[in-house]
């Protein structure tokens, strides 16, 4: 009698898990998506930051020139630690200008960096959270001149008051393909009388100086 060999695999029924082909190609797959995933959002997140870093022609907003400063506000020269009492973060113009994103209009804090411009929202009956910790503070404590994070400085971004605080320029570049850090001073450097953005703004307070705006010279490309 004559024998016939058979494969082992084609006797025994082997479960999904064990057939290590399909499952290298299925987790190939299922990083494929995440990875699309990711950077779908993270190119939406992009576009919606680059917009609100553009200026808009709106007078009493803070614009930007091409040639003078970030837009000072009325009154003469006036510190920052002057202002105090705030009745909200949003409730202050001079620490607050507007962009057009899409067809919307949003308030944004000076001094902010714009990928965290979720955390910054005037959402009332939720209390702000300081981005590098869990303490949870009113937003009536936002800019008031009183460092509530000094971890981070977060609550105070448009203010000198945190010593590891850091403003975000108004015009913030990175380099085209996502790399790079954005456009930024100690805060320290807020409304001291020299101009430290290209486009001025962390002078806003300043009406007496009159900052270059040098942003297209630096960010040519």
């Amino acid at each position: 009698m004559r024998k016939t060999w058979v494969k082992r695999d084609n006797i025994y029924y082997k479960p999904f898990y064990k057939q290590k082909l399909k499952m290298t190609l299925l987790g190939v797959l299922l990083m494929a998506i995440v990875f699309f995933g990711y950077q779908i959002f993270y190119i939406r997140k992009e576009e919606a930051a680059k917009v609100a870093a553009e200026p808009i022609d709106d007078a009493g907003n803070n614009k930007v020139r091409d040639e003078g400063g970030g837009g000072a506000a009325t009154g003469g020269n006036v510190s920052s630690s002057s202002i105090t009492g705030l009745g909200g973060a949003f409730e202050d113009s001079r620490f607050v200008y507007v962009e057009k994103i899409g067809n919307y209009e949003k308030k944004i804090l000076r001094g902010i960096r714009l990928r965290d411009i979720d955390a910054y929202s005037d959402r009332t009956a939720v209390a702000f959270r300081c981005l590098n910790g869990n303490r949870e503070i009113s937003w009536s404590r936002i800019n008031d001149d009183y460092c509530d994070c000094p971890e981070d400085g977060s609550d105070e971004p448009g203010t000198n008051a945190c010593e590891k605080g850091r403003f975000y320029c108004r015009f913030q570049k990175r380099h085209q393909t996502g790399r790079g850090g954005y456009a930024s001073v100690p805060s320290s450097w807020v409304n001291d009388g020299i101009c430290d953005c290209c486009d001025g703004s962390d002078e806003w307070l300043r009406s007496d100086l009159n900052c270059r705006n040098t942003c297209k010279e630096k960010f040519s490309h």
